[in-house]
């Protein structure tokens, strides 16, 4: 591989703009890089191999550690090989792709394509917005045709030239990836198969990468001696060119609008954000950077991973085994792929062991400390070398330097710590291909080894690396044999047999048969009520019932019955019990403390079911193991093993499995032995003749007053602020939450009511069902309109079950792919990363022959949202009722109402802060939009609607502390201003009313405000600014992208840290912290700051030590509302 560095680029990057003057003031200058000792006139520069620059990186660093800087006269640049600083340059907040040297000099055949664009580039966000969805899972595994029909011609080819041919792996390697990559993006065939000799491309890009790396190794003064050199690189960069330039006029002459590929999506897609699409240039540039990155990565991969299976013959014949236990002597179907774990595991191995992309080059954003003690600047490049990476003992343990498939089997993956594998780079400029490449492998793998012994060619051949863009084995060709028994070429295509049932259906056990169990549930989003109601609904098809219906864990305190089974079904709140079950926590922590009551709870017969989010990684489940271990504890019998889910990954799939274990558990405990009954839901339908009506009962109706942009669409979402009457009836505090009931957006209702053919005033009678959420509420009919638009969640990704269940009743191809979806890998790559519903799978496959009610019986009921009141009850004097636009209802009751001084109800005002979530969708982002349900709803209310909502209260001590002296800091970042912003207009209120203000009965307040720029999503910074002037709060704002008015720029938790001695005197005078933000980044990052700062004052505590300290501060003195 030529040296990347020795001349800068001929374009150089600028770093991003600062605000300081010398924006390198204010960092120190750290400890002294090790380097080796500079010559006068040449510096570090014989110190590396120009046909071989990594090489000389990997020997350099055995000697000067893990970091070292070279001066190579024209650049100085900074080689670092180990995890630690590896995964800080990883981060692009601080660091970010730095495009130098080789990659430089191949510009004039790339230019501003994927690969070498500048990140400042118009064109490279305009293609990473646009381009990257066409090669996500769900694209690449349709192309799962092209790249069987590539491999079989290779096979083929392979079968025919014999035993003794000497089969070169780079030619037929590179062959394959030309062929596939040309096939599956372009559609178009350059029949490299079909030849002896390399077609054409493949010569022409051979001899440019050799001059790209000559020039990038020379002097500049010499590189312009090279006359004829670069006339002949020129010459062959054009007829490139000119190959993909007929291509596309190859297809705007012939259009293939049935031809889902890269070409079409770069011939007629637009940009989501400018709204531009492909010049033709740029689409010339983007297929040659794909068949120039795309194929040299592949054909290098198989080389290495063939060449270390060789090498390890055990591992070899794993994958042999393998490839008879999932195929056989079936040809490979799509299904099969992610069944062949040990071969992907080799691949992976393959990469980690060496890899075809051995260092990636990124540079500073701005002047910092690197690793907290080497100071580096934007104009120096860093390198990470990979090789140092992924061999790093103190990641991959002692065996680091051994070929070992099985560190990534049984969950080895997912042990890694972030950044640990980085064979496709890093960040938004890693390889747009990977999931095209992975698939290609793994299948060019399996059918290989299903039909061949594999040796090597020369069996005393050690590995060369040849070195050009990537790095490759060199002279490594093989033979093949055919194996026994496989005298027949295999075809490409099989069907995938349906999934048998063994519920009967039609009908349900007769009432006066069930078996009574009770249901309780503690949770703040409706989630673990959601599996409350659907046991309750599902248990009358296994002969039990919930005479109680599902309700409120803290009813279960000294509750829980003995004569009947107890399913107790919960969430954490970060770590913390949820609400409605804070009681029940308690008495049960209570009572487990006590040794009278060892056996109080025997005799109670009950499981547990617990929800939780992994972005809360230290109190994942906490709460609900809590519950397990307590009842077990106090005497109960626990009847199967506690079930939980992840709700940021599959919902619905991990509770449908434990219902199969839980209800025949039920059904022995309770005695019941009549058969399992399946429901059959019906839905009848009948046209209107008149216009639709929406019926319902409404829990709260609030009144729009006014809903106004705050924030514009820019560099984060659109914000908009809405102020709602709240009825007489309605009161609320700083702290506490709204909940909206909204509907489904109508881009989203059209699309089912097109897939089934109704109207909107269409109307339908359903029977057969319990779900309460789906019938109207006079038993009779319900209108198409009301019942999709406000009755049931459509854009919840499809279940594991819901999958098959689709496949099972889908024919021809699209059986054999929706059963591939619904296994394991697939599913979570696939469906759940993408969020693929199931009217998107209906559309997506049309063979499937789904009932409009086995449809509506899939979807989970269209729950509240919840948002954080933005607004204090004090910052708007109450209007009176007789002012207002409601009119009060006979059975309110004056009494309990907001009054006005003269007895007369009266009407609170709440605000509401809210992102507006509209993004290319995840399933189909050229095509379809993504509209978050309850925020499209929220931005399409104009002043005088009518919705849905109510006040909940919350039960956790997320208010100010009852001493309005009592120090607070806030923290937040975004919407999460929102409960900031109230409680800040309650100090207000405070400061106005009374003698003395703010000075004379306000403890201290700090409000730390992270968003993106002081200029384009400060909220509220004229009334933040106009408060603190008042004395009622200091607003220190951290802005992550474009710097404020003082010139910094940073992150909540900086700021945080950069105040600690400050912030340990307002807590020990008792000062409440109050969180809201992201539970991914502001809650995660906020916490690991008050760890640091907890324990540079304690040195002599243990981690887990200053973790349990942050537990017990979270009762009450650290609280926080953050979200997933």
């Amino acid at each position: 591989m030529a040296c990347p560095f020795h001349r800068g680029p001929a374009k150089p990057q600028p770093p991003p703009s600062t605000s300081h003057d010398d924006p390198d003031a204010e960092v120190p200058e750290g400890i002294p890089i090790p380097h080796p000792p500079e010559k006068l006139f040449t510096k570090n520069l014989t110190e590396i191999d120009s046909n071989f620059a990594v090489s000389s990186f990997w020997r350099l660093s055995e000697i000067y550690g893990p970091i070292f800087s070279l001066n190579l006269i024209k650049r100085n640049i900074i080689v670092i090989s180990d995890y630690e600083l590896i995964n800080e340059v990883c981060d692009d907040n601080l660091y970010e792709k730095l495009v130098t040297g080789v990659q430089e000099q191949i510009r004039p055949l790339t230019k501003n394509g994927l690969f070498t664009s500048y990140s400042d580039e118009e064109e490279w966000g305009i293609a990473h917005r646009t381009l990257v969805p066409v090669f996500g899972p769900m694209h690449v595994r349709k192309m799962f045709p092209q790249m069987t029909d590539i491999l079989s011609q290779m096979v083929l080819r392979w079968d025919r030239f014999g035993p003794e041919h000497r089969i070169s792996t780079m030619d037929d390697f590179t062959r394959l990836a030309f062929d596939v990559i040309g096939l599956c993006a372009f559609n178009y065939r350059f029949n490299a198969f079909y030849s002896e000799e390399l077609i054409p491309f493949a010569k022409q890009l051979g001899q440019v990468l050799i001059e790209t790396g000559l020039r990038t190794n020379r002097l500049p003064i010499k590189n312009e001696f090279h006359i004829r050199d670069k006339k002949l690189m020129m010459e062959n960069i054009a007829k490139m060119h000119k190959v993909c330039d007929d291509i596309v006029a190859e297809r705007k002459a012939h259009p293939r609008p049935d031809v889902d590929d890269l070409l079409n999506v770069m011939l007629f897609a637009k940009d989501p954000v400018t709204g531009k699409g492909f010049t033709d240039e740029n689409i010339r540039y983007q297929m040659v950077t794909f068949l120039v990155a795309g194929h040299d990565t592949s054909a290098g991969t198989m080389m290495f991973l063939l060449y270390n299976l060789l090498q390890h013959p055990e591992a070899l014949q794993k994958c042999y085994a393998e490839v008879d236990e999932v195929l056989g002597d079936k040809p490979l179907e799509l299904q099969d792929i992610p069944k062949l774990k040990y071969i992907d595991a080799s691949m992976r191995e393959a990469l980690r062991y060496l890899g075809p992309i051995p260092a990636m080059t990124r540079h500073a954003k701005k002047t910092r400390l690197l690793g907290g003690k080497y100071r580096v600047t934007p104009d120096t490049a860093i390198v990470s070398n990979f090789k140092g990476l992924h061999h790093d003992p103190k990641v991959w343990g002692p065996d680091c330097n051994e070929f070992k498939p099985e560190r990534w089997l049984n969950g080895g993956a997912e042990k890694q710590p972030p950044n640990a594998w980085k064979p496709f780079g890093t960040g938004v400029r890693a390889c747009i291909g990977r999931y095209l490449a992975e698939q290609e492998i793994v299948i060019a793998m399996a059918m290989i080894f299903q039909r061949f012994v594999v040796e090597q060619a020369d069996p005393d051949y050690k590995l060369q690396i040849k070195s050009t863009l990537t790095i490759k084995p060199d002279h490594f060709d093989i033979k093949v044999r055919r194996r026994p028994g496989k005298d027949h070429l295999f075809s490409f295509t099989g069907t995938a047999a349906p999934d048998a049932k063994d519920v009967k259906a039609n009908g349900t056990a007769s009432h006066g048969d069930l078996k009574p169990m009770e249901v309780f549930f503690g949770g703040n989003t409706g989630t673990c009520k959601s599996f409350g109601e659907d046991l309750e609904t599902s248990a009358p098809q296994f002969g039990l019932a919930v005479p109680n219906k599902c309700r409120n864990l803290d009813e279960a305190v000294e509750n829980l019955p003995k004569d009947r089974p107890v399913i107790l079904i919960t969430s954490s709140y970060e770590g913390l019990p949820p609400d409605n079950a804070r009681n029940f926590i308690a008495w049960l922590e209570t009572r487990a403390k006590d040794p009278a009551s060892a056996e109080l709870l025997k005799g109670v017969a009950y499981a547990v079911f617990g929800a939780g989010n992994k972005d809360w990684a230290a109190t994942f489940h906490r709460i609900p193991k809590l519950v397990d271990s307590l009842m077990e504890k106090l005497g109960a019998t626990r009847l199967v093993p506690a079930g939980y889910v992840d709700v940021s990954q599959d919902i619905a799939g991990p509770f449908e499995e434990w219902k199969t274990v839980l209800f025949p558990a039920l059904r022995s405990l309770t005695g019941v032995t009549s058969d399992v009954q399946g429901s059959e839901m019906t839905v009848e339908i009948k046209h209107s003749s008149t216009p639709s009506k929406l019926a319902g009962e409404e829990v709260s109706e609030g009144i729009v007053l006014s809903n106004r942009t705050i924030a514009h669409k820019g560099l984060g979402p659109e914000k908009k602020q809405i102020d709602i009457l709240l009825p007489p009836n309605v009161d609320y505090l700083a702290g506490d939450y709204l909940a909206v009931q909204p509907y489904n957006p109508r881009d989203s209702v059209n699309r089912v009511l097109r897939k089934f053919g109704l109207q909107p005033d269409s109307l339908v009678t359903i029977s057969g069902t319990t779900k309460e959420h789906l019938k109207a509420h006079n038993g009779g009919p319900i209108s198409v309109y009301e019942l999709i638009t406000t009755r049931v969640e459509l854009a919840n990704p499809a279940s594991q079950r819901q999958v098959a269940t689709l496949a099972s009743l889908s024919t021809g191809p699209d059986a054999e792919r929706l059963s591939a979806l619904a296994a394991d890998d697939l599913y979570g790559r696939e469906i759940l990363s993408k969020r693929f519903s199931v009217l998107d799978l209906l559309e997506d496959f049309p063979s499937c022959t789904l009932s409009l009610a086995s449809y509506l019986d899939m979807l989970a009921p269209l729950t509240p949202r919840q948002y954080s009141i933005s607004s204090s009850p004090y910052a708007q004097a109450p209007i009176p009722l007789s002012l207002s636009p409601f009119t009060l209802p006979p059975s309110s009751s004056a009494e309990e109402s907001p009054t006005s001084s003269d007895g007369e109800p009266t009407c609170l005002t709440a605000s509401l802060t809210y992102d507006i979530y509209t993004n290319p969708s995840l399933s189909h982002p050229t095509t379809q939009t993504f509209n978050g349900v309850a925020s499209s709803y929220l931005s399409r209310l104009a002043p005088s609607t009518r919705l849905r909502c109510f006040v909940r209260k919350t039960n956790i001590p997320f208010h100010l502390p009852a001493d309005p002296k009592t120090p607070v800091i806030m923290v937040s970042a975004g919407t999460g201003i929102a409960p900031m912003r109230a409680f800040i207009q309650d100090r207000v209120a405070i400061a106005e009313a009374r003698p003395g203000g703010a000075a004379a009965h306000l403890g201290p307040a700090i409000l730390y405000y992270g968003c993106r720029s002081h200029e384009e999503d400060f909220l509220y910074k004229e009334e933040l600014a106009k408060w603190e002037a008042m004395g009622v709060v200091k607003v220190r704002a951290a802005f992550s992208k474009h710097p404020g008015e003082d010139g910094r720029m940073g992150h909540v938790d900086e700021r945080i840290w950069e105040d600690r001695e400050e912030l340990k005197g307002l807590f020990a005078q008792g000062a409440r912290i109050l969180v809201c933000g992201s539970a991914a980044r502001l809650g995660r990052s906020t916490s690991e700051v008050c760890l640091r700062i907890w324990s540079e004052s304690h040195p002599e505590k243990t981690r887990k030590e200053a973790e349990e300290w942050l537990l017990a501060q979270k009762e009450d003195r650290y609280v926080s509302d953050v979200f997933g």
